[in-house]
């Protein structure tokens, strides 16, 4: 498995019993990086079986709590179980501070370096991670404080080649791309950074029925998410930042399914295989945790 996405929360807001907050875990070709670190996040990476010292990149799409309150205490926890290697961390500008602060305060520390990478651009796409397995270009979305959206994408050297015969032609290796795009406001400007890809990852925190206080939240529908998809012509839309008002989340799947056909909802814990042609989920969690 080339391409793996492991999903440690799924929920906006509020945590719930089989909701956490937002954090994903990308391996790519056995390089682990951290999408967001919501308050649980060290605790769902234990429950998914991951080795926490494996993960050396952060990626923080904003500063707030259900996406970034994790983070001290992940560090902390690095630290506490003999970490020595760097730590990288891409976060909109503030988070350093934050971070600098919370353990000055606390007479806390961690014995590893931070390499902080602060994101501070209002348009446009900058290249804010890049080793010889995968790149991450971060691009700004209308949230209420500064939020970043990533285009993750592997190198071709990542990619396992098939085995080839004097028949075969020796085209080059499908490499994936995943978008991961979280709290927004619909705007049909995010099209060219979401253009394309095998899997866009979407918040759909409301129904469509809620339109209004998604526009003042500065949030998704349903409906909105699905058409953003179609538009971008993705091969498959997966929805999360699911609202805790949505215990099951059927009546937003089938307002995005309106708009583009190709489309699951994220739950915790569930495995999704990246692949060129679609994401296969290869692990669904049935049990509420």
């Amino acid at each position: 498995m080339n391409f793996l996405i492991t999903i440690l929360g799924s929920g906006a807001a509020l945590p719930i019993g089989a909701r956490r907050c937002s954090a994903q875990v990308l391996n790519i070709g056995g390089f682990k990086l951290l999408l967001d670190c919501a308050e649980s996040t060290q605790d769902r990476i234990r429950y998914n079986h991951l080795k926490l010292q494996s993960i050396g990149t952060i990626i923080i799409s904003h500063l707030h709590g259900d996406h970034f309150f994790g983070l001290p205490g992940l560090l902390s926890t690095m630290h506490l179980c003999g970490r020595t290697e760097p730590v990288f961390i891409a976060a909109p500008k503030g988070a350093r501070e934050v971070i600098e602060t919370t353990f000055a305060l606390t007479g806390n520390h961690v014995g590893f370096p931070l390499e902080w990478h602060e994101m501070d651009f209002g348009e446009g796409c900058q290249r804010v991670f890049e080793n010889r397995k995968c790149t991450v270009d971060a691009f700004p979305i209308d949230h209420t404080v500064p939020t970043y959206g990533f285009r993750i994408s592997e190198k071709a050297s990542c990619v396992m080649r098939p085995a080839f015969t004097n028949d075969t032609q020796h085209d080059a290796p499908a490499t994936k791309t995943y978008v991961y795009c979280c709290d927004t406001a619909y705007s049909e400007s995010l099209l060219p950074y979401l253009s394309g890809a095998d899997l866009l990852c979407l918040e759909c925190t409301f129904a469509n029925e809620l339109a209004n206080l998604a526009e003042e939240r500065k949030h998704l529908t349903a409906g909105q998410a699905g058409r953003l998809a179609r538009m971008a012509g993705v091969r498959q839309l997966m929805l999360s930042h699911i609202s805790a008002r949505y215990r099951e989340p059927d009546l937003l799947l089938q307002q995005a399914m309106q708009e583009f056909e190709n489309t699951f909802v994220a739950a915790d814990n569930m495995r999704i295989e990246l692949k060129k042609d679609e994401a296969s989920v290869i692990n669904l969690p049935t049990q509420k945790n």
